[in-house]
C-alpha cells in the first residue's frame, strides 16, 4: 500500500472541480489506503477524511509554468514508484474496484507492466489478449499509445515521456509517436470484461469538463444526484455545435510538432 500514490492532476484554474471530485471520490472509495497528491500551482486544499497533499509546484515563480512543467515537478516530488493518474474532472459514478487496483500493482512489482490503463476509450487500440485474464496489451503502433485517461503508471515511465513545452494534447499525440519507438509494457483492462455495466474498475464519463467548460449531460445529473452544488454559470457549458477554434498560427503548430517528435 505504500508504493502507490493517487495523483490528481489539475491546475488552480480548476479549483471549482475539487469539491465535486473529492465528494464523489470519498463516497465511492471511502477506505482508499493510498496517499493523494493534488497537483496545484499555488493553492492549498483539504477534504475531511482524505489524506490530500497539495504539490503547489509554482509557489515563488514569477512566470506561469507550462502544464508539463507542473506535471514534471510534482512527479519528481512523489516518493512512491507507482502512481494512479487521474484528473480533476474524472467524476466517479460507482464504487471503485479496489481489489482489482491492488491486484494490478503486482504486475508492476514483478516487472510485467509499465502502464495499465484503467479507462480505455474506443479509439485507443488495437489490443491483444495477454496471459493475464484481466489485461490486454496495447499495440506498439496504437494511435494513442500514450493516453491521459485514468491509469496506473510506473512513475519513471510517465516522467520519461514528458517534454516541458507540451500541452496535454501534445503529450498524447506526439508522446504516442515517440512511445512507438520504446519497448515499454503498455497494458489496459480487458475490455470484454470491464466495459460491461457494473463491472468497471473506476467508472467515470470522459470527461466532466471540455475546453474549460462543463459537459452538461455529465455533470448536471451526477451532481444533482449527490447533492453537489456548483454555480455552472461561472465556467459555462460546453457547446458541441460551436467548439472553440484553434487560433494558433499554422506555422507555430507545425513547429511544435517537429519539436515534439525530435
Amino acid at each position: 500500500m505504500r508504493d502507490l500514490t493517487i495523483f490528481v492532476n489539475t491546475s488552480d484554474n480548476f479549483a471549482d472541480c475539487w469539491i465535486p471530485f473529492f465528494t464523489l471520490f470519498k463516497q465511492y472509495w471511502p477506505d482508499c489506503p493510498y496517499p493523494i497528491v493534488l497537483n496545484t500551482e499555488t493553492k492549498d486544499f483539504s477534504f475531511n477524511g482524505l489524506n490530500i497533499h497539495c504539490s503547489k509546484v509554482a509557489v515563488g515563480e514569477t512566470r506561469r509554468l507550462t502544464w508539463s512543467e507542473c506535471l514534471a515537478r510534482s512527479l519528481d516530488a512523489i516518493e512512491t514508484p507507482y502512481i494512479f493518474y487521474l484528473q480533476e474532472d474524472y467524476f466517479l459514478e460507482a464504487p471503485v474496484r479496489a481489489d482489482v487496483v491492488a491486484g494490478f500493482l503486482d504486475e508492476f512489482r514483478h516487472d510485467r507492466a509499465d502502464v495499465i490503463r484503467i479507462m480505455e476509450c474506443d479509439d485507443a487500440g488495437p489490443w491483444r489478449p495477454t496471459q493475464h485474464p484481466l489485461l490486454w496489451e496495447v499495440d506498439q503502433q496504437a494511435q494513442y499509445r500514450i493516453t491521459l485517461q485514468a491509469g496506473l503508471w510506473r512513475k519513471s515511465t510517465l516522467r520519461g515521456h514528458i517534454r516541458l513545452h507540451e500541452s496535454p494534447w501534445q503529450l498524447e499525440v506526439f508522446g504516442s509517436a515517440r512511445a512507438r519507438r520504446k519497448k515499454e509494457k503498455v497494458l489496459c483492462v480487458n475490455r470484454d470484461m470491464f466495459s460491461k455495466p457494473n463491472s468497471e474498475v473506476f467508472l467515470y464519463q470522459p470527461t466532466g469538463v471540455i475546453t474549460g467548460q462543463w459537459e452538461r449531460k455529465i455533470v448536471e445529473p451526477l451532481f444533482a444526484k449527490h447533492g453537489i452544488e456548483v454555480d455552472f454559470a461561472v465556467r459555462g457549458y460546453y457547446d458541441r455545435a460551436t467548439p472553440k477554434a484553434n487560433k494558433r498560427p499554422l506555422l507555430n503548430r507545425l513547429y511544435d510538432r517537429v519539436r515534439s517528435l525530435v
